[in-house]
């Protein structure tokens, strides 16, 4: 690999395929959801302590990944992903090519690969808020939103597929749009010219190990565990996609069932907001508690917890029970 970037001269450079560019994207697709499931278990064992992680967690998640790449755009010239395939960054300008990052457009990088992303994601869970109300509650301003937002969306997909269509014709050097903006495109990194952790552990063995040895043990310790987690994902998404149609729910063993608490027995039959019979029985998920649809609509929209429990919960967490 460290052959095909070595000589880069002019505007000749080594491109990735289309399907390395591909997987990287894939990658980087699983960094949210893994980092929100770690998230969720940390706030079910200790709700009480943790609960605000869960109720934060777009920005929890905000703040770990503009660390993760931050780190590797400054040290490698590439996100993270783009890192675990062995790509990097390279600038082309002037017709020539830039091996690093500036500062400039490391930041844009930054800004390209976790604020817009969070953004989007915001909008979205706006909109999809917005699907529960009917037109009459819809404000005029919303539909404009909603529709303009869509259209972006539409356009910008419709140029993604364009930009790809340029790459693999080779009438583009630019495999994104992305990339193109900050006339940036990839190529293979070299082979990784910084002391390694075996060599650092060596140097322990022969005497001469100082501290700034080990920060620097503790810091590719981190960098290799979340490259390794990266691969081990990657490889559980495609298990996870080979035995799906295999797998049988009925196999599993029944749990037994939950021990009612003494403070919830006051509540049965009754729901715990207006303290009458539940109207349309609406149950939490999180919690098992039952309401009004009416009255946990409301709290979850205002809380966004479980006002007995205070476990958190959205409006995704509410179901309704038929009850004879």
């Amino acid at each position: 690999m460290a052959e095909r970037g070595a000589h880069l001269t002019g505007t000749v450079f080594a491109k990735p395929s289309i399907f390395e560019i591909a997987a990287q994207k894939s990658l980087a697709a699983t960094l949210e959801p893994a980092a929100k499931k770690i998230i969720t278990f940390i706030a079910s064992v200790n709700p009480d302590k943790y609960a605000w992680l869960y109720q934060w967690s777009d920005e929890v998640y905000l703040v770990l990944i503009s660390t993760l790449q931050h780190y590797y755009l400054k040290n490698y010239s590439a996100s993270f992903s783009e890192t675990f395939y062995g790509l990097k960054r390279i600038v082309l300008k002037d017709s020539k090519v830039q091996l690093n990052l500036d500062k400039k457009r490391l930041n844009f990088s930054l800004i390209i690969l976790v604020v817009f992303p969070y953004l989007q994601k915001k909008i979205e869970n706006w909109e999809n808020q917005n699907l529960d109300l009917n037109t009459a509650q819809q404000t005029k301003w919303k539909v404009h939103i909603s529709k303009t937002y869509k259209i972006v969306r539409a356009v910008k997909e419709v140029l993604t597929l364009y930009q790809y269509l340029l790459y693999l014709s080779n009438r583009s050097e630019y495999p994104t749009l992305s990339l193109r903006l900050l006339s940036t495109s990839l190529t293979y990194a070299k082979d990784n010219e910084e002391i390694g952790l075996i060599e650092l552990l060596k140097k322990l063995g022969h005497g001469n190990f100082s501290a700034n040895d080990g920060l620097e043990v503790i810091r590719l310790t981190i960098v290799r565990s979340i490259e390794v987690s990266a691969f081990f994902l990657q490889f559980l998404q495609w298990w996870n996609q080979e035995h799906y149609h295999n797998f049988n729910l009925t196999t599993l063993p029944v749990p037994p069932a939950p021990q009612i608490p003494e403070f919830a027995k006051k509540y049965k039959g009754i729901c715990p907001i207006c303290k009458k019979p539940p109207w349309i029985h609406t149950a939490i998920s999180t919690s098992g508690f039952v309401y009004c649809y009416t009255c946990i609509l409301t709290e979850v929209r205002k809380n966004q917890k479980c006002p007995v429990t205070g476990y958190p919960a959205k409006e995704d967490h509410l179901i309704r029970l038929y009850v004879q």
